[in-house]
């Protein structure tokens, strides 16, 4: 049985947007997120665009948050010039929870809106099945638009939707809250949005689950390390004339992870045996498993015999995603 099934916490994981878990960067600076591309941050949410064109929103981590909640943390999407689309932000509870998910559910929410020139909007409730368990895939079928909600501007409102999801796929099920592009349109506005929970609705609310579990539910498909993590990535496995191959070991993720290394590769260095730095590589992934990944190092007549790949300072990071 799943680690949600057996919890008393929501189907969604990271609901609370816990500081610990904004692991894909280590500031509050706000993240782009361009039109029709995924952007993870907190762990396991993704903001998306409902279409190809337009302008992209930002995202940050926020201290404003609810003011009768406990809760320490909200995701705050920022708006922009030129935004054509509705913005969505959502995540998807795999198919290995389909006992959890397959039944009436009750979606709960914080949501406070800032805009200079609204007075009120409303928010839409979308759920769907993925096509593929495949986290780079955005394609969803039987999408259903569950309900909308009114929001008043400059104030928290708590939403509340109920749906029957009993007869989505065993892909999975995706869960998108849809804000208007209205709602973001402008360079100045602000959408926050706190302590998420989807959970069964002939059960009572759930009470957050410990942090303790909530990071080891998010470890199964995101993680971040550094160089205060691992000092060193390995030795070579393989030493050609212009390749060497370093294997990368991990905890063991849920499945095969994506694997995202700096694209300047100014933060990782491939060590000579005797702990000389050696200029003038290249990098990238050749092959990810659940517990490891293959990084490989590229350089023309390289001549050596030996070798070990680390972080050059402590800015480097590998970023693992495996979230379904």
């Amino acid at each position: 049985m799943s680690p949600l099934a057996t919890s008393a916490g929501s189907v969604l994981i990271n609901g609370r947007f816990l500081r610990g878990l904004w692991g894909r960067r280590e500031d509050d600076l706000p993240v782009e997120c361009p039109a029709w591309a995924q952007t993870f941050l907190a762990d396991r949410w993704r903001v998306r665009s409902a279409a190809p064109t337009g302008g992209g929103v930002s995202q940050r981590c926020s201290e404003d948050v609810p003011p009768d909640s406990t809760v320490e943390r909200s995701l705050e999407l920022r708006g922009g010039a030129g935004i054509e689309h509705a913005v969505c932000l959502g995540q998807n509870v795999e198919a290995a929870e389909a006992s959890s998910f397959r039944r009436q559910l009750r979606f709960t929410a914080w949501i406070c809106v800032e805009h200079s020139e609204l007075r009120a909007g409303e928010v839409t409730l979308v759920i769907g099945s993925p096509r593929a368990e495949d986290l780079f895939d955005a394609s969803v079928e039987e999408v259903a638009r569950v309900a909308t909600a009114a929001l008043p501007v400059d104030r928290w409102q708590r939403i509340d939707f109920c749906f029957d999801a009993r007869g989505f796929r065993t892909t999975g099920l995706r869960v998108d809250l849809e804000f208007p592009a209205a709602f973001l349109n402008h360079p100045s506005a602000r959408v926050r949005i706190a302590d998420v929970a989807l959970f069964p609705a002939a059960a009572s609310e759930p009470g957050p689950r410990p942090a303790a579990l909530e990071a080891f539910l998010a470890g199964r498909f995101f993680q971040r390390h550094d160089a205060q993590r691992i000092n060193g990535v390995g030795r070579a496995l393989v030493c050609n004339p212009h390749e060497l191959h370093f294997q990368f070991p991990f905890p063991e993720m849920h499945s095969a992870p994506a694997c995202t290394i700096s694209q300047d590769n100014a933060d990782l260095c491939v060590f000579a045996e005797d702990g000389q730095p050696q200029a003038g590589f290249a990098y990238d992934v050749t092959y990810r498993a659940r517990s490891s990944v293959t990084i490989r190092a590229t350089k023309m007549r390289h001549q050596l015999r030996d070798g070990y790949l680390a972080f050059r300072r402590f800015a480097g990071v590998i970023l693992l995603d495996a979230e379904l």
